[in-house]
């Protein structure tokens, strides 16, 4: 199969799927044909299957759901209320400062998009398993491992959520508990994964779909985070997972990190598991919309005027450059100019995930000029985005924030991006084995942990390797390669540093702490919509 046709199909399966979000809701569109007279060729069947895919689109890559909920409410990425821009009832802030509730849009988003996934994989199951063709079982073996995904992203976020399996109960289904859902996962991606393709990167016919690798990967997340999610520690399982993955000799590190991320990425060795985005027949991927100024319209000849939002923490961009050097007059920036141009010295080449300094039209040398600049900018109406953020709200300044550039903003897009979402990527399943590796050893300099991070920093950042490296170490190296890529706020929460201060968000309060101990911010509250319209379900702890 094609890529394009795979694009083809998931654009018309997004028709299918925008009206199932609801957990017993059963108005679903059906197509004419039935599995007497369909379903019988590997084409006709995906173009039924597209459905379940086409419901990742605008999931990563955008502002509605599932990315702010793993990135602004951690140190990497913010969204400052800039006057009149982006107050949007203070829910952006309530997402960096853990004050987020149950009536909060970007959860009930989330469960929205997560279990339209799931319905959709239940109601194509319907059809398919009566079937019995060997071309139907391949897909239903698919459509369980994606299933088994979207759960493992509602275990992570919301904890103890409903299991819904069969798309002829419209029983509204009650909470299972946060170790049923893990047993579900584990055990589907177990019993599934071995009837998956096991296919690379340059194979069209599984790319942007789940294969044999994608269904290690997940369980390498799983297992990884195991320890949050049960309270039992699984590292050795995590490793085996990782070198399933490792060991196919499928994939390997780009030299040149940023090749992960440009409009034509389609080639990329990292990539295990992607969103095929176009910008005209399979949209979704908005970065230059939410992180851009409304002035940056005239540097990219873009067809809409981006809308000034998401931006880097300054602390965090500062993590890329080198401490030693002296910081700005301000004692705002370090490793930049006053303008917020990096300066010489060590500098690492994944700065390329950031936009900052002075800003100019499409030629390359007229300064862009913001003629509402706020008053007290000090850099006025020529527009330069500088690390430093004067205030989460009400004021930001308009230009200020490291804005996101880690894929490429090409000139002339009409706001939303072409370039690929890897949403498994090969760096990451590296990493994960590094880290548990040196958390079944005990030790963070394990040659094994330090081996691998060394080869990120060389090969992606192109600056010296460590000589020795502890727990904050390795998170932050952990930060710098996977900045943007949804995984951050897991991240913290594994490292317990989730509850921790830093700037715009002081450090959760003790009270928060559950019976056993964990902070009930951990996870999101479960949405006041879906509690209200299904009687069976309960709310998660401390909301």
């Amino acid at each position: 199969m094609q890529l394009r046709y795979l694009k083809r199909f998931l654009l018309i399966g997004g028709v299918v799927v925008g009206s199932c979000t609801d957990l017993d809701e059963n108005n679903v569109l059906y197509d004419t044909a039935t599995s007497t007279n369909f379903y019988q060729t590997d084409r006709e069947i995906l173009s039924a299957v597209g459905a379940a895919y086409a419901n990742l689109f605008g999931s990563f890559g955008n502002a509605d759901n599932i990315m702010p909920l793993c990135e602004v409410t951690t140190d990497e990425m913010v969204v400052p209320t800039r006057g009149a821009d982006w107050g949007d009832g203070g829910h952006w802030v309530r997402l960096q400062t853990h004050t987020y509730n149950s009536q909060d849009p970007r959860p009930l988003n989330t469960w929205n998009f997560l279990y339209a996934g799931v319905n959709t994989c239940n109601r194509l199951l319907a059809t398919l398993e009566p079937i019995g063709t060997e071309q139907a079982n391949a897909f239903i073996a698919e459509l369980k491992a994606l299933r088994a995904i979207y759960y493992y992203w509602l275990l992570d976020l919301f904890g103890n959520v409903p299991l819904s399996t069969d798309f002829s109960n419209t029983e509204p289904p009650a909470n299972s508990t946060r170790q049923q859902v893990y047993d579900f996962v584990e055990k589907e991606l177990l019993d599934n994964a071995p009837l998956l393709q096991k296919t690379g990167p340059a194979d069209e016919s599984t790319y942007g779909r789940v294969n044999y690798y994608t269904a290690y990967t997940a369980l390498a997340k799983l297992y990884l985070n195991a320890e949050v999610y049960t309270g039992t520690p699984q590292w050795d399982k995590a490793i085996a997972a990782c070198d399933e993955v490792i060991n196919s000799g499928m994939y390997s590190l780009m030299p040149n990190y940023r090749d992960n991320f440009t409009r034509n990425n389609k080639g990329s060795t990292e990539f295990i598991w992607v969103i095929p985005y176009d910008e005209i027949n399979a949209t979704g991927h908005t970065i230059p919309h939410i992180t851009l100024h409304m002035q940056s319209q005239n540097t990219y000849q873009m067809s809409a005027q981006p809308w000034n939002g998401f931006a880097s923490i300054q602390e965090f961009y500062q993590s890329y450059t080198d401490p030693t050097q002296n910081p700005g007059p301000q004692g705002e920036v370090i490793g930049v100019d006053p303008a917020g141009t990096p300066t010489t010295g060590t500098l690492d080449n994944r700065l390329s995930n950031f936009i900052v300094g002075p800003q100019f039209e499409a030629d390359g040398s007229t300064p862009l000029q913001d003629g509402g600049a706020d008053p007290n900018d000090p850099n006025g109406p020529p527009i330069t985005f500088t690390p430093y953020i004067n205030e989460l709200l009400p004021s930001a300044w308009r230009q200020s924030g490291a804005r996101i550039g880690k894929w490429e903003i090409y000139k002339g897009n009409n706001g939303q991006l072409s370039n690929d979402y890897c949403i498994f990527r090969y760096a990451d399943v590296i990493l994960m084995k590094a880290e548990a590796v040196a958390r079944q050893s005990g030790n963070w300099n394990d040659p094994v942990t330090l081996a691998i991070v060394n080869q990120i920093r060389e090969e992606h950042g192109k600056v010296d390797p460590f000589q020795t490296l502890d727990a904050e170490g390795f998170l932050a190296e952990r930060g710098r390669e996977m900045f943007a890529e949804s995984v951050r706020r897991t991240d913290l929460i594994r490292f317990g540093k989730y509850n921790d201060a830093w700037r715009f968000h002081d450090a959760d309060p003790a009270d928060n702490l559950g019976p056993n101990g964990i902070n009930h911010l951990n996870i999101f509250p479960i949405p006041e919509t879906q509690i209200n319209a299904n009687r069976n379900l309960k709310q998660n702890p401390g909301y």
